[in-house]
């Protein structure tokens, strides 16, 4: 074998070794995470990520890192949250370098690069995290700062990927205009705003519908800036339109992280051997045959990525407020689905390339029938230098080809196992996501309240309920964060 197709070779067993350890280290990960999750145990599943990540591999540290970070989100550690997060913003921004460190894909897949919305749902994460972490001075800007990498995140895919598939986000632009609104930038609101309805218009992937409340504000912002035209403008798309904030009312926003986002499996396509070979191979004629007794092979398995849904009975959900000066004084609201984020996951996979996985399998085969036939000319070339050896006594040329046979076998037996091995799936994914987010928003008189939120099933019946307090001032948001998950 030519000198740099063996340091090819050499280099390659090596990083698939590599990628075969991180690939079962993230498997094992995922192994004791997703029951934690599955049965809503946050503090638990925070417990483990947390001991976990201290000493977890580089080649999966930003997987690791978004999913530490949410579930640090989702049990209410902003902080740890946020610092969790911005690890993996930046090995992300270290993408380019390390898809670039070597010219062949092939090595490649043993680093977890991250993808777009990945990052986009972080910056969103992180926003809401200093959000709720809004006592302390200065937080509402630093949320702003996040509504503003968003936006340069967007601008980039735009430029740089423009065959990408998620270039935008509807919803996150809408949020990040109450995140702007709720600092006070009125202008970039409104920018954030009419971004958003860009958004639905044209990369809108889960088609999800344009949300009255983005409308509406979009609308009380033209008011309050006089811009009359385009407040006609604007109705004449949505004649529902209205101004809010007339009053001193403070806006409760209820976001639900609901479902676990779809967990990605192995699914496996078996083809008769001459139907594969016919129709995804068509080269090495001469070696069909013969490949086919050799390895004794009729059919041909090849692995595919598929995304497996949770299945969850919650589907929406109602918000009761009452006064707690005055329990007559009661205000109700309904969710809205704003993203779907296994719809994003799901078009994300590509669609199951055949041709190529299939080939890749036949010409395991062929290479390793090529590999038997080398094996045993060498088995041969050594059998008669063993045989016409004078030096050898009979007894010393016996044990010598009985070693010869053994060695020979188990080669071959090596090369057959190896090329009987189903091909390798990544199947790493962030799988702490959940699979959709609904909001309910609610205009209160400043005050204390007491929330009971039902979670309800596609036919509108209660499935559980949860209680909750807060305190509204005037013309302030207010953001509550809950999650829902009810299986069989």
């Amino acid at each position: 074998m030519h000198l740099k197709k063996v340091k090819y070779f050499i280099l390659s067993l090596i990083f698939i070794s590599l990628t075969s350890c991180a690939t079962t280290k993230v498997n094992e990960f995922h192994n004791t995470l997703a029951p934690l999750i599955e049965q809503r145990d946050i503090s638990g599943a925070v417990d483990f990520a947390s001991d976990f990540y201290q000493n977890c591999d580089k080649y999966n540290k930003l997987l690791y890192s978004l999913e530490l970070g949410f579930l640090y989100h989702l049990n209410g550690n902003y902080k740890e949250s946020n610092e969790t997060f911005e690890k993996a913003k930046y090995i992300y921004s270290m993408k380019d370098y390390t898809s670039t460190f070597f010219n062949d894909d092939t090595l490649l897949p043993s680093y977890y690069l991250g993808e777009n919305y990945e990052m986009a749902y972080a910056n969103f994460f992180c926003a809401l995290n200093y959000l709720k972490t809004r006592r302390l001075k200065g937080k509402r800007d630093e949320a702003a700062v996040e509504a503003r990498q968003v936006n340069n995140l967007f601008n980039k895919v735009k430029i740089d990927e423009k065959k990408a598939l998620y270039k935008d986000d509807p919803f996150i632009r809408y949020f990040m205009g109450l995140v702007y609104q709720n600092a006070g930038f009125l202008n970039d609101a409104m920018v954030s705003y009419k971004l958003a309805l860009l958004a639905y218009a044209n990369y809108n992937i889960c088609d999800m519908k344009v949300p009255e409340d983005l409308v509406n504000n979009l609308y009380t912002i033209y008011c309050h800036y006089g811009l009359e035209q385009d407040v006609k403008s604007l109705r004449k798309t949505y004649p529902y339109a209205k101004q809010l904030y007339t009053n001193d009312n403070g806006t409760l926003f209820i976001v639900n992280y609901n479902g676990l986002a779809p967990k990605k499996v192995e699914e496996v396509v078996t083809l008769t051997f001459d139907f594969a070979w016919a129709n995804y191979y068509k080269t090495n004629n001469m070696y069909r045959y013969e490949v086919e007794r050799e390895f004794n092979v009729h059919e041909v398995s090849a692995a595919f990525a598929v995304y497996q849904e949770y299945y969850n009975r919650i589907k929406s959900f109602e918000i009761e407020a009452t006064d707690e000066q005055d329990s007559t004084k009661k205000y109700h609201s309904k969710s809205y689905l704003v993203t779907d984020i296994a719809a994003i996951l799901e078009k994300h996979l590509p669609e199951p390339n055949y041709r190529s996985v299939f080939y890749s399998r036949i010409n395991k085969y062929v290479s390793g029938f090529r590999e038997i036939e080398y094996i045993r000319e060498h088995y041969e070339q050594k059998k008669q230098d063993i045989l016409n050896d004078r030096d050898l006594s009979k007894n010393n040329k016996i044990r010598l080809l009985e070693r010869l046979d053994r060695d020979t076998a188990d080669k071959i037996r090596t090369v057959k196992e190896r090329s009987n091995t189903l091909n390798r799936v990544d199947l790493r994914s962030w799988r702490s996501l959940p699979e959709q987010v609904n909001m309910a928003t609610l205009s209160l008189p400043k005050g204390k309240y007491n929330i009971i939120i039902r979670y309800l099933d596609e036919n509108g019946k209660t499935v559980e309920t949860k209680e909750l307090k807060t305190k509204i001032r005037k013309n302030r948001n207010r953001f509550l964060l809950t999650n829902s998950f009810k299986g069989h």
